[in-house]
């Protein structure tokens, strides 16, 4: 067996495995809760839906009821089960476009008529994305290229001599234009490593327009549909390229609908012709309702073409009018014209698509997507991968397999890719894989542009060899730049110091899903909050427990302030922070620091932590980090 052959059945196997825990994670779970899984928020009852509108050629239904949702993990891109009585025999599924405090809009492919009353929807598996993995390591094992060589180990990359290029942002630091120069110089493959607020969209974008401006192909992912518009949002404002998103219209923002795939066939010269052609067909569908269709009842055994044959006879067989055998046959030459109708429109339409993707500068869409029937007879000069810490290997190589160049950018520091298998090799990123093999091939961007330096202090000595740079606008940035008229009783909070530690000797306590949670911080937090919220002051709470995302959402019981798990955080800041970390008798999941590194760089002026004292300095990491709280500077 090869080494590729190695590899390739390896990660199958892995790939497999998180698919059918996945999968029976959320089985189990409607098992066990039934009714009460719309507790956890994985689960929302009693909808009723109706049929909005078509689009794109799926059907929008909105399933509402009366009362308000409870605080649900359901959001805009996930898939759900829709089902009526037993969830666990339904096998409908949609795709969620909007949620609102009583409605949810979803996208389906069909809409039977069971499927509009009493409905339940369930959080569920994306099974088109393992699928996806699958197919790219198929392809993997049988494509040969450097690149190929190169993520097996068994090549290294190479470099070309740096060229001079215009920027097309002028207002890249030093650190950025160098990782842009070194990427464009690179041969196979470079990695930009960048840390939180350093900007490493905005300078994988600029190396994405540049390669396109070599005339290269290129194709821009990543893992999510949200980081995936961040590029696309960061790149279309060079209005000189031909970008094309590809992906469902569900998953991508409205702003950006004009550069989607489905928007751009609307926009093409020859969509006139496929839009009389898609009239014909629904013309040919309603004439055909006028027509006997050949059930069992009437048919007799005869076949189709025996129908057409015994209408031009005009008399009656086996028993069947000669009438209702005319009505039958019109609706057999019916249906054959259907059928070629189809055939017709999906070979016009495939040619347009063609015709939009070849004429691209860049085609942009998410790592499953890039596997999807629209790019597989494509092939790309280069491949441009985004938030790369945050996909498994398996998922990279779906837009890697039909690329010869790769540049990734990503942090592995922060959080890897949510794993429910907990396979700790697909935990391990390409990334963070190749930026150690591959050090010379990598550049760390070191200005950031989000926190105030002493909130930055404590991330920068611990994961990132003191390298990182407040820039001048932010370095000492606090509340008070954009508070005035702070009242005495609130100046213990809305001050001018960028970190401070609250010490509070709450008690733990634990959900029947064995999540943590903490009153007494829960209450500290939203005193807090209230003090923040008198001047308007951004704010976010961040805790690492479900359980106690829930009990302080239920506790400051108000939409305008966003309440999440760290996880669910990642690559997202504010003004200010909140962090509770929960715990007081066990570190638990506060052990993972690649969580605590998430967590305290996520604010930008100020970052205030809810903790026990007593627990967080008996660990050593933990102590540096209170370290740094000491003088509440």
């Amino acid at each position: 067996m090869t080494l590729k052959q190695i590899y390739v059945n390896k990660f199958k196997g892995l790939v497999r495995k998180e698919r059918d825990h996945e999968i029976n994670f959320h089985k189990a779970e409607i098992k066990k809760l039934g009714i009460k899984r719309e507790n956890v928020g994985r689960a929302i009852l009693n909808l009723n839906g109706k049929v909005l509108r078509e689009f794109f050629g799926e059907y929008i239904v909105r399933y509402g009821r009366r009362e308000k949702f409870k605080k649900t993990d359901i959001s805009v891109g996930d898939v759900v089960l829709v089902s009526r009585g037993n969830p666990l025999q339904s096998d409908l599924l949609g795709t969620v476009i909007e949620i609102g405090s009583n409605h949810v809009d979803v996208s389906m492919e069909n809409v039977p008529k069971w499927a509009l009353n009493d409905i339940r929807i369930d959080l569920y598996v994306n099974d088109v994305t393992f699928k996806r993995m699958l197919n790219a390591l198929d392809k993997f094992n049988s494509t040969d290229n450097r690149l190929i060589d190169i993520i097996l180990g068994v090549d290294g990359p190479k470099q070309s001599k740096k060229t001079e290029i215009r920027f097309l942002d002028h207002s890249l630091n030093e650190y950025q234009k160098e990782a842009v120069l070194e990427a464009l110089a690179a041969r196979d493959l470079y990695l930009i490593h960048g840390p939180p607020g350093t900007g490493k969209t905005r300078t994988i974008s600029e190396v994405i327009l540049q390669e396109a401006l070599r005339k290269n192909k290129v194709i821009a992912t990543a893992d999510s549909n949200i980081a995936v518009d961040n590029i696309l949002s960061n790149i279309s404002k060079y209005e000189s390229f031909k970008i094309v998103r590809i992906g469902h219209p569900s998953r991508i923002s409205k702003k950006l609908m004009k550069y989607s795939l489905q928007n751009k066939i609307t926009e093409h010269p020859n969509y006139n012709t496929l839009k009389k052609m898609k009239m014909d067909l629904q013309k040919n569908y309603e004439v055909r309702k006028s027509f006997k269709r050949p059930d069992p009842k009437w048919r007799r055994g005869m076949t189709d073409d025996d129908i057409i044959i015994f209408s031009k006879l005009n008399k009656d067989i086996r028993g069947v009018p000669k009438e209702t055998i005319k009505k039958m046959a019109d609706w057999v030459i019916c249906s054959e014209n259907i059928v070629k109708l189809k055939e017709n429109i999906q070979k016009f339409e495939k040619k347009l698509i063609d015709d939009i993707i070849s004429t691209s500068d860049v085609v942009v869409a998410t790592n499953s997507m890039a596997g999807s029937e629209i790019l597989e007879d494509y092939k790309f000069d280069v491949c441009v991968i985004d938030e790369g810490s945050q996909s498994m290997e398996p998922s990279s190589l779906i837009p890697i397999v039909l690329s010869r160049k790769l540049i990734i950018a990503g942090d592995h520091k922060q959080l890897p890719p949510t794993v429910l298998s907990e396979e700790l090799e697909l935990k391990k990123t390409l990334f963070e894989r190749l930026i150690s093999e591959n050090p010379d091939f990598s550049k760390i961007l070191q200005v950031q542009y989000r926190m105030n330096e002493k909130i930055m202090e404590f991330s920068n000595e611990m994961f990132y060899e003191n390298k990182l740079i407040a820039h001048e606008s932010v370095k000492s940035h606090n509340l008070l730049d954009i508070v005035e008229n702070v009242s005495k009783e609130d100046k213990d909070i809305v001050n001018k110091k960028p970190l401070q530690f609250i010490n509070v000797n709450g008690q733990e306590k634990q959900d029947s899903f064995k999540s943590s949670y903490n009153v007494e911080e829960a209450e500290k937090v939203d005193e807090i909050v209230s003090k923040l919220r008198k001047y308007e002051i951004p704010v976010s709470v961040i805790t690492p427990y479900d359980a106690q995302v829930k009990y302080i959402s239920n506790k400051l019981n108000t939409d305008e302030i966003e309440v999440k798990s760290v996880d669910g955080f990642q690559g997202r800041e504010n003004e200010v922070i909140v962090i509770s970390f929960v715990r007081t008798d066990k570190m638990g999941f506060l052990k993972d620091l690649r969580r605590l590194n998430v967590a305290v760089t996520r604010a930008r002026r100020k970052l205030i932590v809810v903790g026990s004292k007593n627990l967080l300095i008996k660990d050593d990491a933990y102590s540096k980090f209170l370290n740094c709280f000491n003088d509440n500077r």
